[in-house]
């Protein structure tokens, strides 16, 4: 797992939080508790921080890169951003899901329990109210979601953190960085088999 320091800086990860060994952090970078990055990530907090907040879930393959001093990227709490996603600065608020191959450019903002749909793009500097749905190129709201959604997707943000909780027990010495990404396909596997016997 490459963790490089740039400028002085150096990623911060938090003892509860699993970063797969085939991602790259490099400056800084902060990723709290019980927070996932998966294989082929690349968070490069060169110029501006990139943090990632509680409960979160960055899936294989998403880039985030700070640009400029201007282009920080900052996510809440349970926020799932999915594969081949681009995020090159962004505040968003707490429960965003951004779906795959979705582009979010400097200065935007994602209101609480926003979604993008897939192969969005989000224009520089643009504003997405709480709760809104959204998608194409550049993205138009399609309707909002209720209150009950956004603790739907809580819920699930949870259920990723507390697949690799099972993980770290099964492995009592094992650190964060030590776990691969193996091992996490295998519990999610043997967890399946054993809700289908049920």
């Amino acid at each position: 797992m490459p963790l490089i320091e740039y400028k002085g800086k150096s990623p911060s990860i938090d003892d509860e939080a699993y970063i797969s060994p085939n991602a790259t952090l490099i400056g800084d970078v902060r990723v709290g508790k019980h927070s996932v990055v998966w294989p082929g990530s690349i968070l490069r907090a060169e110029y501006a921080p990139i943090t990632i907040g509680e409960y979160c879930t960055i899936f294989d393959g998403v880039i985030m890169v700070t640009r400029s001093d201007k282009s920080s990227i900052n996510s809440g709490n349970y926020a799932i951003i999915e594969t081949g996603t681009c995020i090159f600065g962004c505040y968003c608020e707490d429960y965003v899901l951004v779906s795959r191959n979705s582009l979010i450019h400097e200065r935007s903002s994602l209101g609480e329990g926003c979604i993008l749909l897939n192969d969005s793009v989000v224009p520089p500097g643009l504003t997405i109210a709480a709760r809104s749905i959204l998608k194409g190129d550049p993205v138009q709201t399609i309707r909002e979601q209720s209150r009950n959604d956004v603790l739907k997707h809580k819920e699930r943000a949870e259920h990723f953190s507390e697949l690799f909780i099972k993980i770290k027990n099964q492995l009592p010495n094992a650190q964060s960085y030590m776990i691969t990404y193996t091992d996490f396909v295998k519990l999610m596997l043997d967890n399946s088999e054993s809700k289908d016997e049920e």
